[in-house]
């Protein structure tokens, strides 16, 4: 039951934000809890008014006395370091063993209108782009994201648009898992540059499917990534844990409605799935300290 789990989730949050040292009306702390029990029921900023009308427990869980604007719930989003935020909480709750890395498309628009628009050469989001997935093309922007797998809690994001391809960005994905000890991901990261990157500056061992396109001709491959090839061979077993992170992905789209998040003009997309995934991590530590398993959260969300 959600009241179960709201009060622990709450206690969570308590743990990780710090009192705010400034006299505010709202402070952070309070902020975030009102914006994650929104996150948890899939509940609009303009639609909170209502939604703690009808739930008073939740505005008294957060130590709030009136309900915020809408505006005020928005602004201080974008306000608030959620990377920050979130590394508090994995700090506390991470393994840091074994790691994956991926992406999934997020969508601005109908594709129906995506694509007439692709016609006219008519955008109206400048962050969004247009990529090929296992799924057929996609528009929209594109979601990074790492994962630990043992805990199941998202480490870090970072948004792009749909055309970035994943290598251009793994550098960064790759220094938010850097103190694990494998980090696993798909033939899309199968390049020389990473494996350099991962050797020189991290403490953990590549395990990447092998793109047979860019060729395995050993004579023809550099030393590190002919290293990594015979690493996926060994850990063969190891790679079929990178399915955790597709499993995640399933969750974010389907139950925090991660997959469709039409663009307006002031949204700012990284405090937007930023604030799903901390959701989603509080929701797996509060099931992991009630000895349920980490990702049935629909226990919860269900309001």
């Amino acid at each position: 039951m959600p009241e179960q789990h709201i009060p622990r989730i709450m206690e969570v949050i308590d743990n990780i934000v710090s009192l705010d040292p400034r006299k505010r009306k709202y402070s952070d702390r309070q902020i975030l809890k009102l914006l994650i029990v929104l996150q948890i029921f899939s509940i609009s900023y303009r639609s909170s008014r209502i939604f703690l009308t009808n739930h008073e427990e939740y505005l008294r869980m957060t130590g709030l006395k009136e309900i915020p604007s809408f505006q005020t719930l928005s602004r201080r989003a974008r306000r608030l370091d959620l990377h920050a935020i979130n590394m508090e909480i994995t700090f506390l709750h991470s393994m840091e063993s074994i790691a994956a890395v991926d992406s999934f498309m997020i969508h601005t628009c109908k594709y129906s209108t995506a694509a007439r628009r692709k016609v006219w050469g008519k955008y109206r989001d400048p962050g969004s782009g247009w990529s090929k997935t296992t799924k057929g093309w996609s528009y929209g922007r594109k979601c990074h994201t790492t994962l630990d797998v043992d805990s199941l809690l998202i480490m870090d994001w970072m948004i792009t648009k749909g055309n970035i391809h994943d290598s251009r960005v793994s550098r960064d994905m790759i220094d938010s898992v850097r103190n694990f000890s494998f980090i696993l991901a798909d033939s899309a990261y199968d390049t020389s540059d990473i494996y350099d990157y991962v050797f020189e500056n991290t403490h953990a061992l590549p395990v990447i499917d092998t793109n047979r396109r860019r060729g395995i001709v050993p004579e023809r491959l550099s030393v590190n990534r002919k290293i990594g090839i015979d690493l996926r061979r060994e850990y063969a077993s190891l790679y079929s844990l990178r399915w955790e992170i597709e499993r995640t992905f399933s969750i974010l789209e389907d139950i925090l409605q991660c997959e469709n998040v039409w663009y307006t003009k002031n949204r700012d997309y990284d405090a937007a799935m930023g604030l799903k995934a901390i959701a989603y991590n509080v929701m797996v530590i509060s099931n992991m300290e009630a000895g349920e398993k980490p990702r049935e959260i629909m226990k919860i969300v269900a309001c």
